[in-house]
């Protein structure tokens, strides 16, 4: 993919990513005569969490069920953001080491000096 597509691809999917883990949990309610305090088959859940890293410590977001759609496509658009970046980043890569390459060989190529040689 050449690398203006690639930026476009990018800059479509930094709209909605977000970056983070899935993470579903099951709960005891604060009803002690519940049932889902003597049987754990009956706990309530499960609960969808949006997992994260923020400011050293993780952290989780509660996902109501009628946004687990749109939290599992911004996950999806992270995971690609992240594709499209190493993909653009190996073009980065290649044309800076073209780039060293070619003043390399322009280095070496210079002005020819007088190497001592009798007679030049």
């Amino acid at each position: 993919m050449s690398r203006q597509k690639l930026i476009r691809h990018l800059a479509a999917v930094a709209e909605i990513m977000v970056q983070g883990g899935r993470s579903e949990t099951t709960r005891t309610c604060g009803n002690p005569n519940c049932a889902c305090h003597s049987d754990p088959a009956r706990r309530h859940g499960p609960h969808l969490y949006l997992t994260y890293r923020s400011e050293g410590k993780s952290r989780s977001l509660y996902v109501p069920p009628e946004r687990a759609a749109a939290m599992k496509k911004a996950q999806a658009a992270w995971a690609r953001f992240w594709e499209l970046g190493c993909e653009l980043a190996t073009l980065n890569r290649q044309q800076l080491e073209r780039e060293w390459k070619r003043d390399k060989r322009q280095a070496d190529a210079g002005p020819r000096r007088n190497r001592g040689r009798v007679g030049d």
